[in-house]
């Protein structure tokens, strides 16, 4: 199979895994946010093995066994999920510098997945873990996905896979909109409801 080939089906993948993964922007629910944003990192992991970009393949891994924790622990208690959070955080810091160095010549963009996985990593881990309602738990997703769109946007044009490039330039738009509708809904949740105003009753007639 030719390199071209190669890259063409790599990017084929990649496409159809970003299109599942920009569509998590329009959701709300943090589970489905997670379980959308898995699929995608399946498809990149071999579309990315394919075009040996294996700083972003470990960050890839990582992030899918992380979201796969975090969504199917059905422990009431948080100490479980944030064990499996922190480890995977330090792994794919680990993971992605040795990966970038040893196999990829220690280029520098390499090491934008690994920023992206971990500063995104943070923002889940604090999503489910904190005691935040529905509206500051998906606003501190949605942060971390515009940092991590922002750094794998530019990953992919190095990659050649530009798909990466397109749909997480789209995620950051998707993830912007929507913090600009939190932002409108917490204000207006935060405003007083205002009370029906009592008519006082008309002063009785006087006698003349």
């Amino acid at each position: 199979m030719s390199a071209a080939t190669i890259l063409l089906i790599a990017n084929i993948l990649s496409l159809v895994g970003n299109v599942i993964a920009t569509s998590a922007a329009f959701l709300k629910s943090k589970r489905n946010i997670l379980l959308f944003q898995s699929s995608n990192h399946v498809l990149e992991i071999i579309a990315q093995t394919m075009t040996e970009a294996y700083s972003g393949v470990t960050q890839e891994v990582i992030s899918l066994v992380r979201n796969v924790s975090l969504v199917f622990i059905k422990s009431a208690k948080k100490a479980p999920k944030l064990i499996i959070s922190v480890v995977c955080l330090v792994a794919g810091l680990v993971a992605g510098v040795l990966f970038n160095v040893y196999f990829s010549n220690n280029v520098l963009y390499g090491y934008l997945p690994v920023v992206a996985g971990a500063v995104y990593g943070v923002f889940v881990i604090l999503a489910f873990l904190l005691d935040l309602d529905s509206l500051n738990s998906e606003l501190l997703i949605k942060i971390g996905i515009i940092f991590n769109a922002v750094c794998w946007s530019v990953y992919g044009v190095f990659i050649r896979l530009y798909p990466v490039m397109i749909f997480n330039g789209v995620a950051f738009v998707l993830a912007a909109v929507s913090i600009v509708r939190i932002f409108i809904a917490k204000k207006k949740k935060a405003q007083p409801t205002e009370e029906p105003s009592r008519q006082t009753p008309p002063d009785p007639p006087t006698e003349e």
